[in-house]
């Protein structure tokens, strides 16, 4: 097996914000590496998952051997999935065999050893291979390896960019690969380049993740917000919306006129009219961000929109809501396949314009 070198190999990811370096081993990140002391250590966990995060290249190797640190959510005890899903010359063609890795328990402490290969055999041909990494696990990557003989070069995706931030539901650990989140899923039917930036219970309306956003080149931005200011009522309604004005005014410092989609909550029954300590509800805070927009438009930013998350998944869609909160990966495809029809495509196309 022949070495790309890690150099290298850092400008074949797509979808990360930064990379943490350390000898012998690069880390893709969904926030800056310089502001690692900034965010709250569930934060930093999540935002080190590298949902969305793809490794592109074009080769002409039967054979793409990975050698990597793997650290796999298991803060019940119970090890989720961690699935390397591939595509070839832009079709799904299945997945990394992955031997070793470890689960990150609820302590922190390691079950296993971190170290792993992922082995991914391809087509003896030239194609365009894309994979995506786990959304369930971090990692960081030791090195990439192709058959001796065998030549590779750069795929970088300059296709349209839209960034997705929000919460669990757009990280989709639920989903049965990274591919299959819902903003995956929109994304390869508009053929456009996704960022998804879902931070699992990290999705606060806060400044820190609009900075992030206002900072990405993109065509089109998707703000899924509310659910994780639900449960411990972190925002009273009073806050709700200062953050959720505050958030988009961030953003347009340097995006005055890309086109923005305000995502409201989907469907949640036990959510839908009580509030968590005080806070507002989840037919409350739609009500709310669809006030904000109003608000908005009305001041003349007419490139933001509002969508109602009970148009991409409600109450007809429970049987794809195993826990009331999350949805399976049908669920998942469903959101993707509707908020597609809605924002991505026709007279209504966020990127029409952009």
């Amino acid at each position: 097996m022949k070495p790309i070198d890690l150099t290298s190999v850092e400008h074949l990811l797509e979808g990360h914000i930064d990379i943490r370096r350390r000898p012998g081993s690069i880390q893709p990140l969904r926030y800056p590496a310089a502001e690692h002391e900034y965010y709250d250590v569930f934060t930093r966990w999540v935002a080190s998952a590298p949902a969305g995060v793809r490794l592109r290249l074009r080769t002409d190797s039967d054979i793409l051997e990975l050698k990597v640190r793997q650290r796999v959510a298991a803060l019940d005890g119970t090890a989720r999935n961690a699935v390397w899903k591939v595509f070839v010359d832009g079709d799904s063609y299945g997945f990394g065999e992955v031997t070793g890795g470890a689960q990150l328990l609820a302590d922190g402490s390691l079950k296993g050893d971190e170290h792993a290969t992922v082995r991914i055999e391809l087509p003896h041909r030239d194609n365009e291979v894309e994979i995506w990494l786990p959304q369930t696990a971090t990692v960081s990557i030791d090195s990439v390896a192709i058959a001796d003989g065998a030549h590779w070069a750069p795929w970088p995706d300059r296709r349209k960019r839209v960034v997705f931030h929000g919460s669990s539901i757009t990280h989709c650990m639920e989903a049965d690969s990274a591919a299959g989140a819902w903003s995956a899923v929109a994304a390869r039917l508009a053929d456009v380049n996704p960022l998804n930036l879902g931070w699992a219970g990290s999705c606060i309306l806060s400044g820190l993740a609009a900075r992030i956003i206002r900072d990405q080149p993109a065509d089109a931005i998707v703000l899924k917000l509310g659910i994780n200011v639900h449960g411990e009522g972190l925002l009273k309604e009073r806050t709700f919306l200062d953050s959720a004005h505050s958030m988009l005014s961030i953003i347009r410092e340097k995006h005055a006129s890309t086109p923005i989609a305000v995502v409201s909550p989907i469907w949640s029954p036990p959510r839908e009219d009580v509030g968590g300590q005080g806070g507002p509800s989840l037919r409350r805070m739609r009500e709310l961000l669809e006030d904000v927009v109003a608000k908005r438009r009305k001041t003349g930013d007419a490139r933001v929109r509002y969508l109602s998350g009970l148009e991409l998944f409600g109450p007809a869609d429970h049987a794809d809501l195993p826990d009331d909160l999350h949805p399976n990966t049908a669920g998942y495809r469903r959101m993707g396949e509707r908020f597609h029809k809605l924002m991505l495509s026709g007279s209504e196309n966020l990127l029409v314009a952009a």
